[in-house]
């Protein structure tokens, strides 16, 4: 039902998404509030369906950079297989040229480097999602790209199916 719904609407068989690093690693974060259950929980959907072949999942430099950085060993081999094994696009550090003036001009804003170069790549992948749930990436506004907490993401998307 997704995938038609995705083809009537998008003209396409899976949506590019892009997941910040924040959402791998809330899988792991301690449970100790509703909101990060109910994040973890959709991520774990959102994840499901990238395993199904209903998104395309898109990775970039950075996240395996930051990925590399994790001090939990098995956390950080959990992360890599997942990109390794579901990704459909990657933006290597190869694109870092066409991406400085967008890394600049969203770092104007007050958003960090490595955020600013998640979603200059999001942006440069023509993702049509960026999945975070880090309240300042959310507040960031662009025509280029949605912005979404994966919890309303997958609102989203039961909407949707329940539409057909």
């Amino acid at each position: 039902m997704l995938k038609l719904f995705l083809k009537k609407i998008f003209g396409s068989d899976s949506l590019q998404i892009y997941l910040d690093m924040c959402c791998y690693n809330r899988q792991f974060d301690e449970k100790n509030s509703e909101k990060i259950i109910l994040e973890a929980n959709a991520i774990m959907y959102i994840r499901n369906k990238i395993r199904q072949g209903n998104f395309d999942l898109v990775t970039s430099f950075m996240l395996h950079y930051e990925n590399s950085q994790k001090i939990n060993e098995q956390q950080k081999i959990d992360i890599e297989k997942f990109f390794k094994t579901y990704k459909k696009i990657h933006v290597g550090i190869e694109n870092v040229d066409n991406l400085v003036e967008s890394i600049k001009k969203i770092m104007s804003t007050g958003i960090k480097r490595k955020d600013a170069t998640h979603l200059a790549s999001a942006i440069f992948a023509d993702c049509d999602y960026f999945l975070t749930v880090d309240k300042r990436l959310l507040n960031f506004k662009s025509d280029k790209i949605k912005m979404i907490n994966p919890v309303d993401f997958v609102k989203i998307l039961e909407v949707d199916e329940n539409v057909e």
